[in-house]
C-alpha cells in the first residue's frame, strides 16, 4: 500500500463464479517481471485449467507494459519450461569461516544433500509430502484437543 513501493508489488486473481481460481504475487523491477508465488484451485476447478489461464493473462499483462523479461524465478515446475527458452542452473556455495561455522557445516549440507534428493526421486517426494501431511494434520487435531481441554 506503500505509494512509493506499490509500483513493485503486482498482485492478480483470477476469478471463476466468484471464487478466486488462481492468484499470483508478482515483483516489477526496471525491465522484468518476476513470477513469485502462483496458486490454483485444485478441487472442481482445477479441471479447467485456471492455473494457465491466469499465466496467460500474466503474460499478457507483463507485455503490455513493456516488459522485456519474465522471470519464473527459482523452482522447475514442470509449466515453467512449456514456456522458458533456457534454464540456468543453480547452485549452492557453502564455506567455513570460523570453528563455530564449522560445528554447522557437515549438518548444513547433509540437510541440503537429503533434501535435494528426496525433492529429486518422485517416491521419496509422494511419501515426505503425504508424511508432511498426516503430521499437519494430527498437529492440528492435538492443538485443538488441547484448546478444548482448557475450556
Amino acid at each position: 500500500t506503500d505509494q512509493r513501493t506499490r509500483r513493485l508489488v503486482h498482485i492478480s486473481r483470477l476469478d471463476c463464479g466468484g471464487r478466486a481460481a488462481a492468484v499470483n504475487l508478482g515483483l516489477t523491477f526496471r525491465d522484468t517481471y518476476y513470477h513469485l508465488q502462483a496458486s490454483h484451485d485444485t478441487d472442481e476447478l482445477a479441471r479447467f485449467g485456471p492455473g494457465a489461464a491466469h499465466l496467460n493473462e500474466l503474460l499478457g499483462y507483463a507485455i503490455e507494459r513493456g516488459f522485456r523479461y519474465y522471470d519464473f524465478t527459482i523452482g522447475d515446475e514442470p509449466y515453467k519450461r512449456d514456456w522458458c527458452d533456457d534454464a540456468q542452473p543453480l547452485y549452492d556455495h557453502i564455506s567455513v569461516a570460523t570453528a563455530r561455522g564449522a560445528c554447522v557445516f557437515v549438518p548444513m549440507v547433509a540437510k541440503n544433500w537429503l533434501t535435494r534428493r528426496i525433492k529429486q526421486s518422485p517416491v521419496l517426494w509422494r511419501f515426505f509430502t503425504r508424511a508432511r501431511a498426516l503430521l499437519g494434520y494430527f498437529a492440528i487435531r492435538r492443538s485443538k484437543r488441547i484448546e478444548s481441554r482448557a475450556r
